[in-house]
């Protein structure tokens, strides 16, 4: 398994060329944006959107706790 088999990639709706850098969820579907596109249309997204998902964000490691002996 790849890290291509985890996040695949995903166009943006608007322009179709970049890769979608967010997923907005809406009532009546779902509309992926590049970043250019989004930072564009953030104010009227927030408006409709119940949730934004920011993709491929690489989360921090969480570190791991030393065992007891």
């Amino acid at each position: 398994m790849t890290s291509e088999d985890l996040n695949p990639w995903i166009g943006c709706d608007k322009c179709g060329v970049a890769q979608a850098m967010y997923l907005i969820k809406l009532l009546d579907g779902e509309l992926a944006f590049c970043g250019h596109h989004y930072n564009n249309h953030k104010e009227a997204l927030d408006k409709k959107a119940f949730e934004v998902i920011q993709l491929n964000k690489v989360e921090e490691e969480v570190p791991q706790l030393e065992k007891a002996e």
